[in-house]
């Protein structure tokens, strides 16, 4: 497999992310970003459950990658609360390219952890990543958009999202060779579910019934989420971690041309100079 099918799961990943969060983001404010995040695991399970028993269930095996794949899940589950959180509070175009730029924690931890030495345009796509995060800390909205709940809480949210997914991405190459594609999505989900159910048992999470208008918007949103994180652990399994890796994090860049074209949410100079150093930054990470 080559650069052709790396573009393909990479893109396909981005695709697959980038409109369900914009789904996910209507969503978060009808019902809340919970109860979004929980339906949509739960619908994803349902989807992907019987695929992994169908297709890969001949290669399962005890090992070590099973509790792997049960923290990497309590990890990926409390980045995706924040992400959805920051949909809820934040302004979509501002808090979604913070979130994608998680392979600038991917490529330092491999840097960190696995001696890999990159060569200057990754550290030049590390280093202009944290610039646009900067400038998008530090920016307020434009005028014209719809007030945030919280613009700061939003931002706070999304950057914990990137840390989190940052290292969720970066280790599940360890699992996915062992497990599948299909199998260590699932897992993830079976994790996500558990927690949530866990949480809503304690009192700390509610769920509430989502209406009939609704449930077709969580459809799409699992089963766009579904086709995305399996084209993601497919292209890290035949191909180059770094490359798909750094394409799925141009996901934003479909979530924010659909907030511009939907929402009609606008973008202040210093918002967008960050965002612009962020998607430079995702592209020297690609070809560095």
């Amino acid at each position: 497999m080559g650069t052709a099918s790396d573009l393909f799961y990479g893109l396909t990943t981005a695709v697959g992310y980038g409109t369900g969060d914009f789904l996910a983001r209507q969503a978060s404010h009808r019902i809340g970003h919970v109860a979004v995040l929980f339906y949509m695991e739960a619908t994803s399970l349902l989807i992907l459950g019987p695929l992994a028993l169908v297709l890969e269930r001949g290669q399962w095996s005890p090992g070590p990658s099973w509790g792997l794949i049960a923290l990497l899940g309590l990890v990926s589950v409390t980045a995706s609360l924040f992400l959805y959180k920051s949909f809820e509070y934040g302004v979509l175009s501002v808090v979604s390219p913070l979130a994608s730029s998680y392979p600038a924690v991917t490529a330092a931890l491999a840097f960190l952890l696995l001696g890999e030495r990159p060569g200057p345009l990754v550290y030049a796509g590390v280093v202009a990543v944290l610039a646009g995060i900067v400038l998008l800390s530090r920016s307020a909205a434009h005028p014209d958009n719809p007030r945030p709940k919280d613009a700061r809480v939003g931002l706070v949210s999304a950057f914990l999202a990137f840390a989190g997914y940052g290292v969720f991405y970066f280790a599940l190459d360890y699992v996915v060779g062992d497990l599948g594609p299909v199998t260590s999505a699932a897992m993830v989900r079976v994790v996500a579910v558990v927690s949530l159910l866990g949480a809503a048992a304690l009192g700390v999470a509610r769920f509430p019934r989502p209406s009939r208008g609704i449930r077709g918007p969580i459809l799409a949103i699992a089963a766009l989420d579904s086709l995305a994180f399996v084209a993601y652990n497919a292209g890290v399994l035949t191909g180059s971690v770094a490359v798909v890796g750094t394409l799925s994090g141009l996901f934003s860049a479909v979530t924010i041309g659909l907030a511009a074209a939907v929402l009609r949410e606008r973008l202040t100079p210093v918002q967008y100079a960050g965002v612009a150093s962020i998607f430079l930054g995702v592209a020297f990470l690609a070809v560095g």
